[in-house]
């Protein structure tokens, strides 16, 4: 019996819990809501890499004496799936501040608490614009660099998931891109795992503020010019404003890319239709 009751006094959860509130989910972050299917560790990993890839490129621009670390990200990837089991947790745990000051400073996990749903945390001062730059060279290219995203979506500001809040926000956040020039929008809503936020409320409150913000503005439900991406999850509000949304398959990475696949695909039946 004193064998059993020692093991039990040997076990130690708050250092545990101490490593996951350094990194928390706070008011006033940006950064990049990702969605994917059941590969989490993979999405993380390939969210830093694409991240981590055109940040760079940015630096570059900008300063070309810069040391970028990612300039072989293609070449890296086909090497480490071969022992992917092994080496991705090595590498999470590096991304996550173990050995890789520089890429905490700019980019971090933090655990949204629903499955297949992620986020990345970053400093960089335009989320928006780095994400754009990302999306938009996917959709030209159709060179699928993700293995495991799905959405894609440049988060400017958290806010706690209450009306007051998020009407702060997003009074603040629509006046760089709906009080100058006339606009059409649209409110694009989901949530998880919270039953308090009514879709209705929201929407109605938010194109409230859009249209106080210009008159001009108008709703457009299937071809906005910008989508007002609000995603609740639990007790947070992720705002977002997505230029051309729609006509970027709703910042979806796989389907950005997917129309390359069909063409190659048609272009492969065509000849074997040649052939016969």
């Amino acid at each position: 019996m004193e064998n059993k009751n020692n093991k039990r006094k040997w076990y130690k959860p708050a250092a545990h819990h101490s490593k996951k509130s350094k990194y928390s989910i706070e008011v006033e972050l940006s950064g990049f809501l990702c969605t994917c299917n059941f590969r989490e560790k993979e999405s993380i990993r390939d969210a830093y890499r694409l991240l981590e890839e055109y940040y760079g490129d940015s630096k570059k621009v900008d300063d070309p004496k810069q040391d970028v670390k990612n300039n072989d990200v293609a070449d890296k990837r086909d090497q480490e799936d071969d022992d992917i089991s092994v080496s991705l947790s090595k590498e999470i745990k590096e991304l996550n501040g173990q050995k890789k000051p520089d890429s905490v400073k700019t980019f971090q996990y933090l655990e949204t608490g629903v499955k297949n749903v992620i986020f990345i945390s970053t400093k960089v001062p335009d989320s928006l614009e780095l994400g754009l730059k990302i999306i938009k060279d996917l959709a030209e290219t159709k060179k699928q660099k993700s293995r495991f995203l799905l959405r894609f979506i440049p988060i400017q500001v958290v806010s706690k998931a209450n009306i007051n809040e998020i009407t702060t926000k997003a009074t603040v956040l629509f006046e760089k891109y709906f009080a100058q020039e006339p606009k059409t929008f649209s409110i694009v809503f989901n949530r998880h795992c919270n039953n308090t936020i009514q879709r209705n409320e929201i929407i109605e409150v938010l194109a409230g503020i859009v249209l106080k913000k210009n008159p001009g503005n108008k709703a457009d439900l299937k071809n906005p010019e910008i989508a007002v991406i609000v995603e609740i999850i639990k007790s947070w509000c992720f705002l977002a404003v997505a230029p051309d949304y729609f006509k970027y398959k709703k910042y979806n990475l796989f389907e950005l890319c997917n129309d390359n696949k069909d063409k190659a695909e048609m272009g492969s039946d065509a000849a074997k239709e040649d052939q016969d």
